[in-house]
């Protein structure tokens, strides 16, 4: 999915609205989207833990000045980031569903947002859709807005929006998931879906947001310590 360079961009754009001041990056990955996020705010802290990932997320970022970057996962950024290090913004896209305590890490995000800061997560959707596929990719879980709204409110965070998109990729994971029996992401599906679906679907999803999607963003707000 690296290469679906309209996927991307389609991605950022719909967190784009939620970010401001200084943000942290859960899960930069290789900085398909760290170099965006850059531009647009005052300063980003990238948390990956992976270390093929974290020397591509360096050399990606190394020439951007307001780029910090750290090797570490999610679960130890207490220990490890300064005590008194608060975000206005943190960002984590398609990330949250490869930590198994998800309750445990949004407490720790949380933690490291200023009060009134913003969390904006994309995360898989759909829970009936989880197959092979999913769990060759590491995940542990796709979601519902149920869900989320309970687990936010079982961390402290409140709900400021819940929208599904990409309602053509849910059939296509479908499609692989139960009927095609698929162990991987399929190639020439992606650039398929990324070069002749996304450009049209993205505009028309702007005007009509979908019942359902492959994924789902979620916005929520610190309101107090």
């Amino acid at each position: 999915m690296a290469r679906a360079n309209n996927y991307r961009r389609w991605q950022f754009q719909m967190i784009a609205p939620y970010l401001h001041g200084k943000v942290l990056e859960i899960g930069g990955g290789i900085g398909n989207f760290t170099p965006a996020l850059a531009q647009a705010v005052e300063s980003v802290v990238s948390l990956e833990p992976n270390a093929y990932c974290h020397q591509q997320l360096v050399e990606k970022t190394k020439s951007l000045p307001n780029v910090t970057v750290y090797q570490m996962t999610a679960e130890v950024l207490d220990q490890r980031m300064p005590p008194d290090y608060r975000a206005d913004t943190a960002v984590c896209m398609n990330v949250l569903e490869h930590i198994r305590d998800d309750e445990a890490a949004l407490r720790i995000f949380s933690r490291r947002l200023k009060t009134g800061g913003t969390l904006a997560l994309l995360i898989p959707a759909a829970p009936w859709l989880f197959g092979e596929i999913d769990r060759k990719l590491g995940h542990y879980r796709r979601y519902s807005k149920a869900g989320v709204r309970a687990l936010l409110k079982k961390t402290g965070l409140t709900a400021v929006k819940l929208r599904y998109f990409n309602f053509i990729g849910v059939w296509a994971w479908w499609w692989n998931a139960r009927i095609a029996k698929s162990k991987t992401q399929n190639d020439s599906q992606i650039h398929i879906f990324d070069n002749y679906i996304v450009p049209w679907q993205s505009r028309l999803e702007a005007v009509l947001p979908p019942p359902i999607g492959q994924s789902l963003l979620v916005v929520a707000r610190k309101d107090t310590d």
